[in-house]
């Protein structure tokens, strides 16, 4: 069998279809702001790439914003929402936790070290979820739609109350929950973070949008571009070829959610079977398809991980393997904080589109023969 990847909600391969729709779009110039025809066919390309982004995430057109992805988009609400209360003579109180994702941890955490804001963080369940209190006070709460590791959907319902009893706004990382939420799931957020390489567009382009975009300060100057909130050139082919993978992810999200959760299900019952001794990691009856975050005892998840790469199956021990540093993932401690083992232990499996069940079966067999070897 040739390498199987497993690491979905590291990074998407690119869609074909998207892939030739870049290629071409790449042989025209693209400078949106250029006066002439050809920057005015640009701006257009933009303004209807603006436009689908917008359909997906249930917001309107002119709040939309293109940014290089997420963690810029987290980066510019964060800090532009402080900097636009800054400026009014306020301090801002965050509410986050550790599950969110380390942009906004480290951005929340620098803030805080800097005297710019009070930080306080939310406790972790080990369901997965954020512990969300009603009576918590906060001017902007950082809490995801779908957790990155453990693909756990958070508590997005007492979130929009806690924001409305508040008063404060509600920045919600929808990175792994894009394009396969329904904007009703996630609805109510003041801003949403997005990135294309998560629904398999290309890399280095997101969105940050949302009702709020103007109680927020520029962090990048030079230009008026991306209604002043973003300075610079934008990449429009880029952002066409995102627009396109967000149509497809919205017109296929139904077979594509179901294909996935059957893969998840057939791998579980596999290694049910197996008699392999594992530990799903969260509540289960929130998860997304296409997650799996296990821990096996007495197994450490760099080493599974390593193992497997050497058989061809590529998969990760937390978001922390994208840095290509292997350590115990904050989150899971957050979960887990009694049991270091079992957070050390935690593998997190997530399939595509394209992969089959063939392929996942195969990754259980590989799992299977590496922990009975471990235990001889």
């Amino acid at each position: 069998m040739t390498d199987v990847y497993l690491d979905h909600a590291a990074t998407t391969p690119m869609d074909s279809r998207v892939r030739d729709f870049l290629r071409e779009a790449l042989r025209e110039p693209q400078n949106a702001s250029s006066v002439h025809r050809s920057g005015q066919r640009a701006r257009a390309h933009l303004e209807e790439s603006r436009e689908e982004i917008a359909v997906l995430l249930g917001v309107k057109k002119d709040e939309v914003i293109f940014t290089s992805g997420s963690t810029e988009a987290n980066n510019l609400a964060i800090r532009g929402f402080v900097a636009g209360r800054a400026a009014a003579g306020m301090k801002t109180r965050v509410l986050t936790s550790m599950i969110e994702h380390s942009c906004v941890r480290e951005t929340v955490q620098a803030l805080s070290q800097a005297g710019a804001i009070d930080a306080e963080l939310m406790t972790v369940g080990s369901d997965g979820t954020a512990q969300v209190s009603a009576d918590a006070h906060c001017d902007l709460l950082c809490l995801m739609a779908v957790q990155n590791e453990t693909g756990i959907l958070q508590r997005l319902g007492e979130a929009r109350a806690l924001r409305d009893a508040a008063g404060a706004r509600w920045l919600c990382d929808l990175t792994q929950g894009f394009g396969l939420l329904q904007p009703e799931q996630y609805g109510g957020a003041d801003f949403y973070s997005v990135s294309s390489h998560k629904i398999h567009g290309p890399a280095g382009v997101g969105a940050l949008a949302g009702s709020c975009l103007k109680q927020i300060r520029a962090q990048i100057t030079g230009g008026p571009q991306e209604h002043g909130l973003r300075a610079g050139t934008q990449p429009v082919a880029l952002i066409r070829a995102f627009a396109m993978a967000a149509r497809l992810a919205r017109e296929e999200r139904g077979a594509r959610a179901q294909h996935l959760g059957n893969l998840c299900h057939g791998a579980l019952e596999k290694l049910r079977a197996s008699g392999v001794e594992f530990r799903e990691n969260g509540d289960s009856s929130r998860r997304l398809p296409g997650f799996l975050n296990i821990s096996l005892p007495g197994i450490q998840a760099t080493d599974l991980v390593i193992a497997l790469d050497s058989r061809g199956f590529f998969l990760s021990a937390g978001s922390a393997c994208a840095t290509g540093v292997m350590e115990t993932s904050p989150a899971m401690t957050a979960m887990v904080p009694h049991d270091e083992a079992r957070a050390a232990g935690a593998v997190r499996i997530t399939p595509g589109k394209d992969t089959t069940m063939e392929q996942m079966l195969a990754l259980v067999d590989a799992v299977t023969a590496f922990a009975q070897r471990a235990r001889r």
